[in-house]
């Protein structure tokens, strides 16, 4: 079994599904994929943008590339469309949850309507799509699981809380996945970027007060990202903070909670949004 999935350190010929993958991380691994060989399916709800993804990674690879509309938090729609894959395109060997979103605002502040949002996608709808393929692959006996996590899910930060929790959940589902599922041969790899530069914080962060704060040498290069993750694939590794040096700080924050939570405060100048209350 461990033969079979070392096979996919070579992407040539391998069924990529990626969900998230009509621009950000999702649309950067997709390319990524393409470029060593892979044949890519990308869904997410812009049609629009997928197909133009498609016709991007047809090109870099020279293989059929695929993009269905896909809203993840409807469990119909992803029994349908995973069941078309499997039909029109074959089994899948790597899954890669990158659908996600994030609202970073106090707790106060948040609505429910926005919470409930986030888990549904950040974590149940990632939740279901891996219970659905991890079926598959244990069936044939290898394959791959890539989920996007976050380095909130490791460190707390002012303001994520309701997105911090999501990704905490995802890296503790992955923790015992990987455990179900490891002497099939299926590989799960969690993936913790820091912050990434792409539209994602448009929406997450629209006053720019959480990237602000941040130096610019902080910001993941999505293509770098991609670059990492696809590296990792097909070997034992259990997950991977992007930029390395970060598992240093979540290691830290973990020994010295108090004075982690007194540097991350620090960081953001967290007092001036307490004295606004």
């Amino acid at each position: 079994m461990m033969k079979r999935m070392k096979a996919l350190r070579m992407l040539r010929n391998k069924v990529v599904l990626i969900t998230g993958g009509s621009s950000g991380i999702g649309k950067e691994l997709a390319l990524e994929a393409a470029r060593r060989g892979a044949i890519v399916v990308v869904c997410a709800r812009d049609l629009e943008k997928l197909n133009q993804v498609a016709q991007q990674c047809l090109i870099l690879s020279g293989r059929p590339s695929f993009a269905y509309q896909l809203d993840v938090t409807d469990p119909d729609r992803v029994d349908e469309v995973l069941n078309t894959i499997r039909h029109e395109v074959g089994e899948i060997d790597v899954l890669v949850n990158a659908a996600g979103l994030g609202d970073f605002t106090a707790v106060k502040s948040q609505s429910r309507t926005v919470m409930k949002r986030m888990v549904d996608v950040n974590l149940l709808a990632l939740m279901y799509l891996s219970r659905c393929v991890a079926k598959q692959m244990m069936d044939q006996g290898f394959g791959a699981i890539i989920n996007l996590g976050s380095l909130d899910g490791k460190i707390p930060t002012p303001n994520a809380a309701a997105y911090s929790a999501t990704k905490a959940g995802v890296i503790q589902f992955d923790n015992i996945l990987r455990m179900e599922v490891a002497d099939y041969g299926v590989q799960v790899l969690t993936v913790n970027p820091g912050p990434v530069a792409t539209s994602f914080f448009d929406k997450a962060d629209p006053d720019g007060s959480y990237l602000s704060k941040l130096p610019r040498w902080m910001i993941v290069q999505p293509a770098e990202l991609a670059k990492q993750v696809w590296a990792h694939v097909g070997y034992e590794t259990r997950e991977i903070n992007v930029p390395g040096w970060t598992s240093w700080l979540s290691w830290g924050y973990q020994v010295w909670p108090g004075l982690g939570d007194w540097a991350i405060k620090k960081f953001f100048d967290y007092q001036q949004d307490k004295r606004s209350l």
